[in-house]
């Protein structure tokens, strides 16, 4: 498997306090790959990073081939990297229909017909945005916000959707609707990146996961196997492994 994304020695810093240091991370083309971690790990610094949002202090980003390191965030949207952001960042004073839009804002004066069928995509995916299409963000639930946060990104037809604490907030119920559609993206050819707090949910879902701790990745290997890893089961799953 090509690689689609590769970090090598990433490090954000704000000022003295260094959030990410020396982080090394790739997803291949087509792969579905997870970050878990504690609250203050360094997880959504390094999305942002990785986003454009905030610049690296120190390491190397490529996607798709290019070195994109100092790359601004619009560019990497139209390069093919999507955020959902931690708290999925709505415009509440718009409607839903005019969030979606705002994902394609890279394209949509000059591939208007495939926005159109991207937009309808996005309420098959989720038939519930489709009720809503004409109200305003702000009044859906949490749950209805992470759909339009996710539906968003998709309308700017990423080769990578990284999404950030996908959980945040959300009931279970809410969960078990939203996974299944992430699993369903990827098997049909979608690279996803997912940082999540609620580890249970990304070991089960993700084919690899990197465990982060303190700015650092700790470990990385098999989803399936870190699920049942000691140290994995005792700091992030509240169970410890069975005795033999």
């Amino acid at each position: 498997m090509s690689a689609l994304l590769e970090v090598a020695g990433l490090s954000v810093a704000y000022g003295r306090i260094e959030a990410v240091r020396g982080v090394d991370l790739a997803v291949g083309d087509g792969e579905f790959v997870g970050v878990i971690g504690s609250n203050g790990a360094g997880k959504t610094s390094l999305m942002r990073a990785l986003a454009g949002v905030v610049r690296p202090a120190a390491g190397r980003v490529r996607f798709a081939g290019a070195d994109v390191t100092a790359l601004p965030s619009h560019r990497m949207v139209a390069a093919g990297f999507a955020l959902v952001p931690e708290g999925r960042q709505v415009f509440a004073d718009q409607t839903v229909e005019d969030n979606l839009l705002l994902g394609a804002y890279h394209r949509i004066g000059r591939d208007r017909a495939g926005v159109g069928e991207d937009l309808a995509r996005v309420f098959a995916l989720f038939p519930r945005l489709a009720e809503r299409r004409g109200q305003l963000a702000g009044t859906l639930s949490g749950g209805e916000q992470q759909m339009l946060a996710i539906g968003r990104s998709l309308l700017a037809r990423p080769r990578l959707l990284a999404i950030d604490e996908l959980s945040l907030g959300l009931a279970p119920r809410v969960l078990e609707q939203l996974f299944p559609v992430l699993t369903a993206l990827n098997r049909d050819g979608l690279s996803i990146l997912l940082v999540e707090q609620m580890a249970s949910y990304a070991l089960a879902v993700t084919a690899r996961t990197y465990v982060m701790e303190q700015g650092r990745v700790l470990l990385e290997g098999r989803s399936a196997d870190l699920a049942r890893d000691p140290r994995v089961l005792s700091a992030y799953l509240g169970r410890h492994a069975a005795a033999h």
